[in-house]
């Protein structure tokens, strides 16, 4: 359930000052929603995707979320989240 993914879009939350929309090519045809907390990437960057129906490790399951009145449908993933190590700085970033 996490794929790579590449940022298509970002802008800023309408409803909160710590949170970014960002728009998702996940390969399948069709540009998700993303809601996104952290501000390590720019547009074009690829990063870990767990769609929605995804469980992280630890047992966290991914569903659709509805945040400060913005639909996400997934998660953008940082190391931490996906069980990689017990540090993060933000989003993982890959090559």
């Amino acid at each position: 359930g996490v794929v790579v993914a590449q940022i298509l879009a970002s802008e800023k939350h309408p409803n909160a000052d710590k949170l970014s929309v960002t728009k998702i090519d996940d390969g399948s045809g069709t540009p998700l929603q993303v809601v996104c907390g952290a501000k390590n990437y720019k547009v074009g960057d690829k990063v870990p995707l767990a769609r929605v129906g995804a469980v992280l490790p630890g047992g966290k399951a991914i569903g659709q979320a509805r945040m400060r009145d913005v639909d996400s449908f997934g998660m953008l993933c940082s190391s931490v989240e996906l069980g990689l190590s017990e540090d993060s700085q933000g989003l993982l970033i890959l090559d």
